[in-house]
């Protein structure tokens, strides 16, 4: 989902009539007026009961005793919203510690107020207990805004591509002819289709895994998720990890599973949990492109290579269910040691889209380090 201010260069603020707004503490009741603003601005907007979900349930939220701002306003002299930016606990793990992080959700300003954005988020980063700052939904006109208050690009994965796999050609070719820069007609999407497979069939992008594993799509997260997660943290002390326990794996695909849009594969060997993936649905906004995205996926040691029967699963999901493409946004999946595993097409992003910030220097500098990153698209809000 995104976060973005939609304008910051250029600002100004068109209220000489009118003294400047306050920032103030978000609360629940604000929703009406947030998610109207998120409207004028070009943002989706959620239910109240999936708006409020983001904190009810967040098991980082419960353990702050439900005392972290859910978030701050821009409230005018006539106490109506003209900003706001949500605040989501979140808790990672990192040599043996939990970190409490925060993330930045559906930051907005409506045009008059965009003078005061960046002190909007300047206010979320002063909150006070915050070790790490992850912010995954960046677009191209607040980046420059981040970068300006420290904030640093994620050292692993590519976070202005994305890769992905056709698994509806004809569909597929349609949408590109669509928006081809050249007038194209669609008589061409044909044998456009017919190419596309050819070279992916030629290519062998997806060879077959060797190992004996039972592959089983699941409709919610059960105990064995919690003994993964127990052996994961084990097993990867020096990285940095979000929290994956069974209760939090719960809360963040909580609504998202409810309507169907998620989808869950447990990866077993000798009755034993061993990785498991996570998909869910993001369809073109603009286009009739059918798209699966690659939230997630985590193995124990030994067991990335399951990576390859994961994704058969996965294209063949695809194909039965009428699903044009699965995408890997950030390119994430490219830094597990899968021999023999590539993906046949990229997309250019306009911004680097994953960025963090440690508040502590001992912390930051840690994080330079790129062996100490496993980022997916769980983290932060980009899958919420």
């Amino acid at each position: 989902m995104a976060s973005p201010v939609t304008q910051v260069e250029g600002l100004e603020v068109n209220a000489a009539r009118e003294s400047a707004p306050r920032i103030r503490e978000a609360t629940f009741e604000d929703y009406y007026e947030v998610s109207a603003l998120q409207l004028r601005n070009g943002l989706a907007t959620k239910s109240y009961a999936d708006w409020s979900a983001l904190w009810d349930g967040n098991p980082a939220y419960e353990q702050s005793g439900r005392r972290s701002p859910i978030g701050w306003v821009l409230e005018t002299s006539r106490g109506q919203v003209g900003g706001f930016v949500g605040n989501l606990p979140l808790a990672y793990y990192f040599n043996g510690r939990c970190l409490r992080a925060a993330t930045a959700y559906s930051w907005s300003v409506d045009p008059q107020y965009r003078g005061h954005s960046v002190i909007l988020l300047d206010r979320f980063l002063r909150q006070k207990g915050v070790d790490l700052f992850v912010c995954t939904t960046v677009n191209a006109i607040s980046e420059t805004v981040y970068r300006a208050l420290g904030f640093s690009r994620v050292p692993v994965g590519t976070w202005d591509r994305a890769a992905f796999w056709i698994t509806g050609y004809r569909e597929f070719a349609r949408c590109a002819l669509q928006v081809a820069p050249i007038h194209l007609p669609q008589m061409l999407a044909s044998p456009l289709a017919a190419a596309l497979y050819a070279r992916d069939t030629l290519s062998g992008c997806l060879t077959n895994g060797d190992f004996d594993c039972e592959i089983e799509p699941c409709s919610g997260f059960d105990s064995r998720f919690d003994d993964f997660w127990e052996s994961l943290q084990r097993e990867n002390v020096n990285r940095l990890l979000a929290m994956r326990t069974r209760e939090t794996l719960e809360w963040h695909f909580r609504c998202s599973l409810k309507k169907a849009r998620t989808w869950i594969v447990a990866v077993s060997k000798a009755g034993r949990l061993v990785a498991y993936a996570i998909f869910d649905r993001q369809d073109h906004t603009t286009l009739p492109l059918k798209r699966l995205r690659f939230v997630d996926f985590q193995a124990r040691r030994g067991f990335e290579p399951t990576l390859r029967q994961v994704l058969e699963w996965m294209l063949r999901h695809c194909r039965e269910t009428g699903i044009h493409v699965a995408e890997n946004v950030g390119c994430w999946l490219e830094r597990l040691p899968v021999p023999g595993f590539s993906v046949p097409y990229q997309r250019k992003m306009k911004s680097w889209m994953f960025y963090y910030r440690a508040s502590e220097p001992e912390l930051s500098h840690c994080l330079q380090d790129p062996t100490v990153w496993a980022p997916s698209s769980f983290d932060g809000d980009a899958s919420l």
